[in-house]
């Protein structure tokens, strides 16, 4: 993943969605917290704020946002013992990757999607990237330690979660092989140019889950390709996604 698939991952709930709105952590209950939206940089700070005095459900509808930050929440949601995940809408991309699988149960209800997007880049992939595109070589190796940190830290909470990390490589296996549509633009009279792609996820069959690890599952049903489109339109995205299955 280059530099630009970085940002992409990154911003991707405004990618998906018609609008951007940003994220919001709330107390349903004395057990219970739920969180809607887009995790930005703040998520983190506020989840704190509302997990104090604790709890046992979380209640997630999100279209993902900054890994780092749902890393963090999610080693934080590990600590508290007996915790169910429940997904009401849809779960997306960072939502997927870490805080889906930070509770002792996951429950998917009926109408709802949880779909993958993949990781961050490897450290040395992304420095031979930013050295192609003549990034300051202090800041690569900066960068650099910044991303090896992170895997380390994201291979210790998946085997904290006893899920097989290479359920990440899979959802980029699978969002690879999509045919997602390039748009570009240049200005021929300065040279200025922009260049993008759509956004992908993978939505693998929720008893495919189990075979990477994912404990306490609950789901309604498993969602063919039709049903999975419903549902991820009926939520107001827009999203060209995959469901294969690689176990």
């Amino acid at each position: 993943m280059n530099k630009r698939g970085f940002i992409h991952l990154i911003l991707m709930a405004c990618v998906l969605a018609s609008q951007c709105a940003w994220a919001g952590w709330t107390r349903s209950s004395s057990s219970t917290i739920r969180f809607d939206g887009d995790i930005g940089k703040d998520s983190y700070k506020e989840y704190l704020e509302v997990a104090k005095g604790g709890f046992t459900r979380v209640l997630l509808n999100s279209d993902g946002g900054y890994p780092s930050v749902a890393l963090k929440i999610a080693v934080d949601i590990q600590r508290h013992p007996d915790v169910e995940v429940d997904i009401k809408g849809v779960c997306l991309s960072a939502c997927a990757s870490y805080l889906a699988i930070a509770g002792k149960h996951l429950t998917i209800e009926c109408d709802s999607v949880l779909a993958w997007h993949g990781s961050l880049g490897r450290p040395e992939d992304e420095a031979r990237s930013m050295r192609a595109e003549g990034i300051p070589e202090g800041l690569v190796t900066e960068y650099g330690a910044w991303l090896k940190a992170f895997h380390e830290e994201e291979s210790a909470f998946y085997e904290r979660a006893g899920v097989d990390i290479a359920l990440l490589a899979d959802s980029m296996r699978a969002v690879h092989a999509l045919d997602l549509a390039e748009s570009y633009s240049l200005d021929t009279a300065t040279g200025e140019y922009s260049y993008s792609t759509s956004a992908g996820v993978w939505v693998p069959p929720m008893s495919s889950l189990t075979k990477y690890g994912v404990r306490g599952l609950t789901y309604c049903r498993d969602h063919d390709a039709t049903e999975a489109g419903r549902i991820l339109k009926g939520n107001g995205y827009s999203v060209k996604f995959s469901t294969s299955t690689f176990r």
